[in-house]
């Protein structure tokens, strides 16, 4: 019982892990868009008015500039793209890292393997999955307490309504 209870843990964490990337990176690209929309706006708007007014251009000088400061102190604020790039392969991984665990579950339910077995393969698994989870640590940069309640919400109703609707009627019958 306790390999499944191991496998059952592992894959709450990876389902966790998918949907804070998933919820990270979608905030993430939304403020790198804000942050293009802004820069574009303000060198449009300061070009395009200097024949109306001379404070217009200065102020969308100003504002880029400021808006360009700032991201320059607080890098944090917004991450390359590059980065967020990394973050879905990662994703990725852990996707498949739940599908694998998921065989675990199948092949311990029809015993086409022991659990000793499947311990072995989930410690090698685990091996790689520790680097992952290194890179995903240093990559996302913070996470609000709102994001956080969110994630684990999400994953809770997705655990309850995938896996626990399936096995209590499977016990129903």
């Amino acid at each position: 019982m306790e390999v499944r209870n191991k496998i059952w843990e592992e894959f709450k964490q990876a389902k966790a892990n998918v949907v804070c990337i998933r919820r990270y990176n979608s905030l993430q690209r939304q403020l790198n868009c804000i942050y293009q929309i802004f820069i574009a706006v303000c060198a449009a708007v300061g070009t395009f008015s200097f024949g109306f007014s001379d404070k217009i251009p200065l102020i969308a000088l100003l504002s880029i500039a400021v808006v360009s400061l700032i991201k320059a102190i607080f890098p944090q604020i917004i991450q390359p793209e590059q980065e967020l790039c990394e973050l879905d392969g990662i994703m990725d991984y852990y996707n498949s890292f739940m599908n694998k665990l998921e065989e675990f579950f199948y092949e311990l339910d029809k015993e086409q393997k022991t659990d000793d077995e499947v311990m072995g393969e989930l410690f090698t698994l685990k091996e790689d999955e520790c680097k992952k989870e290194s890179k995903m640590n240093k990559l996302i940069r913070w996470i609000p307490k709102c994001m956080q309640r969110k994630v684990d919400a999400e994953v809770q109703t997705y655990i309850d309504e995938v896996y626990f609707n399936i096995y209590r009627q499977d016990e129903q019958k």
